[in-house]
């Protein structure tokens, strides 16, 4: 419970909760997706589903999501340029 304070939690609130296991099955549905994803400790940071393997500082996970970004753009216009391809129209 001293962390609970700590943060400035209700505390009667969280002791609770905890006694309801409120939360319960998504913090189980999250071990299951961290296990599934190869995860094994924290943090771990992902963008656009890839796993950055890395540095965490600032720089490195603006680099990490800046890619993933640039991924997503090319995708999304490999994908329009195969819709007009199909249909005959654009270039």
């Amino acid at each position: 419970m001293r962390h609970a304070r700590e943060i400035d939690l209700d505390v009667e609130v969280f002791r609770r909760d905890l006694a309801r296991r409120r939360g319960a099955r998504r913090i189980a549905e999250d071990v299951d997706s961290a296990g599934l994803s190869g995860v094994s400790g924290t943090p771990t940071f992902f963008a656009s589903g890839r796993r950055h393997h890395g540095a965490y500082d600032v720089a490195a996970l603006t680099r990490a999501v800046e890619q993933a970004r640039r991924r997503a753009l090319a995708g999304r216009a490999a994908v329009r340029r195969g819709v007009r391809s199909r249909t005959g129209r654009g270039g």
